[in-house]
């Protein structure tokens, strides 16, 4: 009996263990599946992000393919104003990184006769062989031509500095003292070679020149200084210049003269300006921070009168608009900034804002000539001279000390996103800084330094048919498919 128990007993445990094997067997089953599952769905979500993030690669070089388009188009239209843009697909890039971009662009002109519309499309191929694009963008531009005559850049014994990109093209360049270059700076193309006359009147030197400063300098200097990576094109007068820079960087461009021998150039001078003439006009005065003329408020839309006088700092931001009829007394620090926009008034000469202290338009400001062209004069008048902005005791020359000391205050400043074609920039006594990229009138003052890491195009005035052309709006473009 006890072994017939004791046989019943293990038969039972036996029976047991196999039952709780079978149960572990199925528990590991259904969870090596379920471990699966969760695999597969986490590789198809790295699938996917990545997929997502070639996808947003693409399409970034597609964008970036068609500005390139359109930076390409306006260096065809500097070169020759009759491009009307590259109808056949030029390649940017082909790689098996990347795969193919290519890009075509439309040159047609505007009603105003004064504009030019592009149109650039972006296309990027998986493959270089692939016949369909992956992703297609536009960039559409308005372009605006610069006029060729008067000056573009005028400084005096300060002299002018040049950094960066910044490249000067479109008309004459006069330098009353030295210019320096760094960087890939230039002055002209080759198709498009332009006349500098340096005067080399920035004697004595040091920091105390005395009375006599500014005077030709008669110690065998060389006015122009030119890094290896620098250029001149055009027709070159500088007096006591005989070297033509490390890398013989002053060339004759196709037309042009290049370094001209022993050549004794004018000693240029900003202009001048009648500053009484413009106080004794005033008729209408207020505080520069009167909501009348400064947008404390919506809505958002102001008119400066003719013969205005803002006192104190005046300071346009935001999505202020502002149209201007005329000259303009500030008496404090001129502000424009933000996405504050300044329009000239259609039917009127050219506008004076003239400022007591300094000069900023940074930000995404806009300044607009009227529908004939019309830009705006920007006259700062800061020196360390308190006499300059005297209404009593008022000089309407400084030299010596007083005018070295001036010629290095930073008195106007053009940075930010601006295009400002057709505004004349004028640092009475001191130094105008011009930086980023875009289009600028002209730049004159006792110093001009344009540092921006981008072409600045310069001209005075805006016509059509001109040689110079630079972008003043840029939108997407969706093509119609």
């Amino acid at each position: 009996m006890i072994k017939l128990k004791t046989i019943k007993n293990l038969k039972i445990k036996s029976l047991g263990v196999q039952d709780d094997n079978g149960w572990f067997l199925v528990s590991a089953i259904v969870m090596i599946l379920f471990l699966t599952a969760i695999g597969f769905t986490i590789a198809q979500l790295v699938t996917l992000q990545y997929a997502h993030a070639r996808l947003e690669e693409f399409t970034q070089n597609a964008q970036l393919v068609a500005e390139a388009g359109i930076e390409q188009t306006v260096n065809e239209l500097n070169s020759n104003s009759s491009f009307t843009g590259f109808s056949t697909p030029q390649t940017f890039f082909d790689n098996s990184t990347q795969g193919k971009g290519v890009f075509t662009t439309a040159v047609t002109s505007n009603a105003d006769g004064k504009s030019l519309t592009v149109i650039s499309i972006g296309k990027v191929y998986r493959n270089s062989n692939d016949t369909t694009a992956l992703v297609t963008r536009g960039v559409k531009v308005i372009l605006v031509g610069t006029g060729s005559s008067g000056y573009s850049v005028l400084s005096g014994p300060g002299g002018l500095i040049l950094s960066g990109s910044a490249n000067i093209t479109n008309s004459s360049v006069y330098v009353g003292g030295t210019i320096t270059m760094t960087g890939a700076a230039q002055i002209g193309t080759y198709n498009k070679p332009l006349t500098v006359d340096v005067g080399n009147n920035a004697c004595p030197t040091g920091s105390d020149p005395g009375s006599s400063y500014p005077e030709v300098c008669t110690n065998g200097s060389q006015p122009i200084s030119l890094a290896y990576s620098t250029d001149i094109y055009g027709s070159v007068c500088a007096t006591g210049q005989t070297s033509t820079g490390p890398n013989n960087n002053i060339q004759p461009g196709n037309g042009g003269q290049g370094l001209e021998s022993n050549c004794t150039a004018p000693v240029a001078t900003p202009p001048t300006y009648n500053r009484p003439a413009q106080i004794s006009a005033v008729t209408t005065v207020a505080s520069g921070n009167d909501n009348t003329y400064v947008c404390n408020s919506w809505p958002f839309n102001r008119t400066w009168p003719a013969n205005l006088e803002l006192t104190g700092n005046v300071t346009i931001g935001s999505s202020c608009n502002v149209t201007i009829d005329g000259n303009l007394w500030v008496t404090g620090n001129l502000t424009i900034d933000g996405a504050a926009k300044v329009t000239v008034e259609n039917g009127i000469s050219q506008p004076t804002i003239m400022v007591d202290g300094t000069i900023t338009i940074g930000g995404s400001a806009q300044l607009v000539t009227n529908s004939s062209g019309t830009g705006i004069n920007f006259i700062s008048f800061d020196s360390a001279d308190p006499c300059t902005t005297s209404t009593s005791n008022y000089c309407s020359t400084i030299t010596g000390n007083d005018l070295y000391n001036s010629q290095t205050m930073k008195t106007i400043t053009v940075g930010g996103a601006v295009n400002v074609p057709g505004m004349i920039f004028d640092a009475y006594w001191g130094e105008v800084v011009i930086s980023g990229s875009g289009n600028v009138g002209a730049a004159t003052g006792q110093t001009v330094d344009l540092n921006g890491a981008g072409t600045v195009i310069f001209g005075t005035k805006l016509a059509s048919g001109t040689q110079t052309w630079g972008i003043t709006s840029y939108e997407p473009y969706y093509p119609t498919k």
